[in-house]
């Protein structure tokens, strides 16, 4: 599917303000989509959006084989700038891709300004937590969910890439309604991720790492229950890391109550570790 229905159409005029739309790609002519991405860019820059990220997807971490290779996020200031963007690379789409699923997000400003101003503190966080090296993990395999995130075979893919450059990890999360807590408290699914989320993000920090975009996913732009990625998701972000050793390193120091909320909160999780096209 390469084309928004009426539908989509409809629900992207909705939304008011700054948006995202997130396209995960699948090529089908390596030298067409060259061409594509030059124009998609040109587009997004002529109507006053951003291409914030453009990243070759290195491996599926969690949730599923899939067949795109890439992923594109840009940032519009309205809804028009954004139609008309994708309207004008209809040839160019045509001509390299097979499929496209894709999802209209609402960025959230401050988070990431936020964390990456606190980068300095990442050595001292480091020391606290422990997290310069990696720890190994005792019954990561029993309880590991390769519908949340990854299993021994996976972190297996991930340590078999290149451990020093920087990356992205792109995360698309799904929250149960109501929390899955054995003791039967009664939050929302999203509540008990952000308790997780809270724990993480120091651990994060300290890995040199930050939300380089995030936010709550409004629509599908473009796909359907064709598609590998097709859900009600929630979230969405990209997340920088200094490296896939870092990533290692505060995965394995992750403290067992954020390991537990997240588990309650999260239904479904996909997890892209990718790196950029230049």
């Amino acid at each position: 599917m390469l084309e928004p229905t009426n539908k989509q159409q409809s629900a992207l005029n909705d939304i008011q303000g700054t948006l995202a739309l997130v396209q995960f790609l699948a090529i089908k002519d390596q030298d067409a989509f060259s061409d594509y991405r030059s124009a998609s860019e040109r587009t997004v820059q002529k109507v006053g959006g951003q291409r914030t990220h453009g990243v070759h997807i290195d491996q599926y971490l969690a949730g599923g084989e899939m067949h795109y290779q890439t992923i594109t996020v840009d940032v519009f200031p309205s809804n028009r700038a954004a139609r008309s963007a994708f309207e004008a690379t209809r040839v160019e789409r045509q001509a390299a891709l097979s499929d496209i699923h894709a999802l209209i997000v609402r960025p959230a400003a401050g988070l990431p300004r936020i964390a990456k101003a606190l980068g300095f503190l990442a050595p001292l966080l480091s020391r606290m937590l422990g997290t310069a090296s990696e720890k190994e993990m005792t019954g990561f395999a029993e309880l590991a969910n390769p519908q949340k995130g990854p299993v021994p075979e996976t972190i297996a893919v991930l340590k078999a890439h290149d451990q020093t450059t920087p990356f992205y990890m792109m995360n698309l999360n799904k929250y149960y309604p109501i929390a899955q807590y054995k003791s039967g408290e009664n939050i929302s699914g999203e509540h008990a991720y952000n308790r997780y989320a809270a724990r993480i993000m120091p651990y994060l920090i300290s890995v040199g790492g930050y939300p380089s975009i995030i936010g709550h996913t409004a629509s599908v732009f473009v796909g359907d229950e064709s598609s590998p990625l097709h859900d009600d998701w929630s979230d969405f972000a990209m997340v920088y890391y200094v490296s896939r050793q870092n990533f290692i390193n505060m995965m394995t120091h992750s403290p067992k109550k954020g390991v537990h909320h997240r588990d309650a909160g999260l239904q479904r999780a996909v997890l892209m570790p990718s790196s950029d096209w230049a």
